[in-house]
């Protein structure tokens, strides 16, 4: 993926996640219409969290000048220490700021929940401050963990904390 441009923020931030600086908020805007995105700049930290747990080769991200671009670069070949080992497990773990800040936001579905008995992914998102699609992410994590139960159909879904 190629975008006119250099990056508005240091690329290193940008990894890590947690800064978000769109240069179309009009395009933003569409995204949040949909309700896809949370603008928390945690898009390039989802991109290499999903690469990493496929064992493929880490997102690389060139940036050209004269005239400025940004490429992505999503390679789908395994990742070299993951074919070695042999154990997709290695590749999944993911380190790092962006990982402590999926942590923090299930700490906050956690916490919301203990204060809450049981909600819907709606009413936790408003209260978190997320995207419901995101909240849904982490509460679909959360309850793969064993710490969540999801009852009733999905229209109805209401969340609880494990007894």
């Amino acid at each position: 993926m190629a975008n006119p441009g250099a990056f508005r923020i240091n690329v290193q931030e940008a990894l890590v996640g947690g800064v978000s600086d769109p240069r179309n908020e009009s395009l933003i805007k569409m995204f949040n219409l949909i309700n896809v995105g949370e603008r928390a700049g945690s898009g390039l930290p989802s991109i290499r969290t999903v690469w990493q747990k496929q064992g493929w080769q880490e997102p690389e991200i060139v940036e050209s000048f004269n005239p400025d671009r940004t490429t992505l670069l999503l390679p789908l070949a395994a990742n070299k220490a993951a074919a070695k080992s042999g154990d997709k497990k290695v590749a999944a773990k993911s380190g790092g700021k962006s990982s402590s800040i999926s942590e923090k936001r299930k700490n906050d579905i956690l916490q919301y929940l203990t204060d809450t008995p049981e909600a819907s992914s709606t009413q936790i998102a408003d209260a978190i401050g997320l995207q419901v699609s995101r909240t849904k992410m982490y509460l679909s994590e959360l309850v793969s963990d064993g710490a969540v139960v999801a009852e009733e159909s999905s229209r109805a879904r209401k969340y609880r904390l494990k007894s």
